[in-house]
């Protein structure tokens, strides 16, 4: 390596390292700048200067077969790759990036699935197939190189040297000497010079991990080789901007056939590489990410401050940084008077002087708030911090970048509708009777149907109708990869939506799903896509042997025909589905409810209950009648298991759909002695059905409790009382009230041996443990 070189060892979005950056380039002045990046990129960078470029933003590359092996390479305006891109658009110089391609990274990734890939997001949804090495620790976002996450052990080479220099981490070391002291050219000297020490006393740091040390040895080996073919086209100057951890690497005179060799014979896959928007949160090193920040918040106010020039003062930057916080505890609903913001910005500039440092740190700054805004209050600092240090950014891109198809249409409605994406959880109320409320709507509920769920739906007003939704929405990176990965389904978002519908319509058998995907159709305004679903559901009702999952896919049907939407839909396919799922459920109810497990009945029950609300809904007597002549047959059945008996009969006797005294009789029966108390106790759960009145009212009913109730021992007592009280939990508090005045009121009788108008002889006996039954606590009685 010849000294035309000029290796510009950095921190990976670091404000300090940027300006630095800036002041040796233009020292330099180099021929061809190179940046530490996946090549695949070259041709995307000058976009970077375009006026509608706003960091944070990120290159995304993915596989072009299979979009979920994916890397992203952040970038906020503070990151020195970022401002050196943009100094050689200006000044029209060659610039590239020379790291390892991504199609190698991705391809071993694919092989490898235990892959850590250097200067990655590897955390969050749409990268399942890459995972960390190992957990990260505190240490490891110290360092200023991009691969903090999968070092092989907590100490980061950083710490011994704030060890020495009486600092107590790496971090604030790092943050100390390179960031907050404004732009240095002198620096990369001494950062090699610090590196090159540190590398030598562990020469090989990755012994436990040798597919570790083999990726480094890859991606130093390509940048070596790199640097030399830009040696060789250059007759200038050439300018390197890596992590600092690879100076020492790329300085070593290494021969070119042993980085050739090391190189040789990689696998590779096809990749895109497109411009992605970013966020602040995702900066962070708290976000999972090995090369975020502690605070990018925090970064972004040093960079605005000092512009890359390190003019602005001490006493500037404090002023600057207690004003946003005043300003954000004003937002908070907290003084945040500028009496406050001045003194804070003096007593900060005071605490560093007295801890030996020229400018205010965030520790500094930090106390300073508490003690003069917060007056040692930390409760209001804490509703503030996580918007001071983090931040509320989201990146945004030039209408001229290229993008992928479904990004640029989804691009495209965001503008037509505004709706800008945001980091942090934004809540909207939709009206769908006017027509931007409608396509909003529509927009996302097609996203949903994509796997891109940038909005989640919170409330869809089911009881004022269905013509108003409140969503959250909150924009994430990784919905980029979900988006690639959708363009197997096609380049609009209604396309993509409509074919992957009609492709899941193809795969699914379970006849709740196939109900459920039915009304995603309907939603998203996919009416085509909704009727193959309807053929596809009806064909698998035909066959199913899921009840409860038949039951289930009524209600929301069901609601569609009753209610409407704003939306059109095929009503008359919809209602011959609906038509032909009833016909299914009440021909075979009777037989799915006999000798079921507990589980099992629950969860029948639960869908038995839906679909009984559907049907008074619909209000189809042939379908009501067939229902009722079934819920007869399981009141009646001896294979019936207690909890639907009891839910049985309870809907027949408020429909009075059984003769006199039928009730009184089949009640009695599931309440004898011969039959086991936990099948009472469900009988009686599943009869009161969350409504205790109907015992409270009907004394004979009461009566037959109560006789049962007492009539148990106490091991059987003990062993029922679990479930009598989740029979009760159900139950308001009003019901409970009324059945204990029904309980406390001599005009009824009815135990077994007692004289008319009484009660249990033991009534009062038991009053206080009735009272913890009924979840009362002593308070139920007037």
């Amino acid at each position: 390596m010849d000294t035309r070189l000029h290796l510009l060892g950095i921190r990976h979005h670091g404000p300090g390292s940027a300006a630095s950056v800036l002041q040796a380039l233009d020292l330099i002045d180099p021929d061809i700048v190179l940046i530490e990046g996946v090549p695949e990129a070259d041709d995307l960078i000058h976009y970077a200067a375009l006026p509608g470029m706003q960091p944070p933003l990120a290159l995304l590359v993915h596989g072009v077969e299979d979009p979920s092996l994916a890397i992203f390479l952040p970038y906020a305006e503070f990151s020195p790759e970022w401002q050196a891109m943009l100094w050689a658009i200006r000044k029209r110089r060659p610039v590239r990036f020379i790291d390892l391609p991504a199609a190698v990274s991705l391809a071993v990734a694919a092989q490898e699935r235990d892959f850590v890939l250097p200067f990655v997001e590897v955390d969050g949804p749409g990268l399942a197939d890459t995972e960390t090495s190992g957990p990260e620790t505190s240490a490891d976002v110290a360092r200023p190189d991009d691969d903090r996450s999968s070092l092989p052990g907590p100490i980061d080479p950083l710490d011994r040297l704030a060890e020495l220099t009486g600092y107590p981490d790496g971090e604030s070391w790092w943050n100390a000497l390179v960031e907050t002291r404004g732009a240095s050219t002198e620096l990369f000297r001494s950062i090699e010079d610090a590196m090159t020490a540190l590398r030598g006393a562990e020469p090989d740091r990755f012994a436990d991990d040798p597919a570790r040390r083999l990726r480094e040895e890859r991606r130093e080996a390509q940048m070596r080789l790199a640097i030399r073919d830009a040696l060789k086209q250059s007759p200038g100057p050439v300018a390197v901007i890596c992590g600092a951890w690879h100076v020492p690497a790329l300085r070593q005179p290494v021969p070119v056939t042993t980085d050739k060799a090391v190189l040789r014979d990689l696998p590779r896959i096809k990749v895109n590489a497109t411009w992605i928007p970013w966020t602040d949160e995702r900066l962070a090193a708290q976000s999972g990410y090995g090369a975020g920040v502690i605070s990018p918040g925090w970064y972004r106010h040093l960079w605005t401050t000092y512009g890359g020039t390190g003019l602005a003062s001490a006493e500037a930057f404090a002023a600057g940084w207690q004003t946003k916080v005043a300003q954000a505890l004003r937002d908070a609903g907290h003084s945040g008077a500028t009496a406050s913001a001045i003194d804070a910005a003096r007593l900060s500039i005071s605490l560093a002087a007295l801890r030996g440092h020229a400018t205010p740190g965030l520790d500094e700054m930090r106390d300073a708030t508490l003690a003069a805004l917060c007056h040692g209050d930390e409760i209001p600092y804490r509703l503030i911090e996580r918007r001071l240090f983090i931040g509320e950014s989201i990146g945004s891109i030039d209408e001229s970048t290229p993008q992928m198809p479904l990004a640029a249409d989804l691009a495209r409605w965001q503008k037509r509708l505004r709706l800008k994406p945001q980091a942090l959880a934004e809540q909207i109320s939709l009206d769908l009777r006017s027509e931007a409320g409608l396509q909003k709507s529509t927009l996302l509920h097609r996203l949903l149907i994509i796997a891109v769920p940038w909005g989640v739906l919170v409330d869809a007003g089911r009881q004022r109708g269905t013509f108003r939704e409140v969503w959250t929405l909150s924009w994430a990176p990784e919905l980029s990869v979900k988006l690639a990965e959708a363009l197997v389904y096609g380049v609009t978002i209604e396309q993509a939506a409509a074919n992957r519908s009609v492709a899941l319509a193809k795969e699914r058998r379970s006849v709740g799903e196939l109900a459920g995907l039915v009304r995603q159709c309907l939603l998203a305004d996919l009416p085509e896509a909704a009727e193959l679903c309807i053929g596809a559901l009806q064909a698998a009702a035909v066959n199913a042997g899921d009840m409860a999952g038949l039951m289930q896919a009524v209600p929301p049907l069901v609601s569609v025909l009753r209610y409407g939407t704003a939306r059109p839909y095929p009503e008359s396919a919809l209602r011959a589905l609906v038509s032909a799922l009833c016909v299914e459920v009440n021909a075979g109810l009777y037989g799915a409810t006999q000798n079921l497990a507990d589980d099992a009945a629950r969860n029948i029950h639960a869908a038995i209950r839906a679909y009984d609300e559907a049907l008074q809904l619909q209000g189809d007597s042939r379908f009501t009648e067939a229902f009722l002549l079934e819920l007869e047959r399981i009141a009646h059945g001896a294979s019936t298991v207690a909890l639907l008996a009891g839910f049985a009969l309870r809907r027949l006797h408020d429909r009075g759909a059984l003769a006199g005294g039928m009730t009184a009789s089949l009640f009695s029966r599931r309440l004898s002695p011969s039959v086991p108390p936990k099948e009472c106790a469900d009988f009686l759960e599943g009869f009161l059905d969350g409504a205790a009145q109907i015992v409270a009212q009907d004394r004979t009913l009461l009566g037959l409790v109560d006789e049962w109730l007492m009539a148990q021992d106490e091991a059987a007592f003990v062993e029922i009382l679990p479930m009598l009280r989740r029979s009760f939990s159900s139950v308001e508090a009003a019901g409970r009230r009324l059945l204990l005045q029904a309980l406390d009121t001599p005009a009824a009788g009815t135990a077994k041996g007692a004289p008319e108008g009484t009660l249990s002889p033991a009534f009062d006996e038991a009053l206080p443990l009735l009272l913890t039954i009924l979840g009362l606590d002593g308070k139920g009685l007037p």
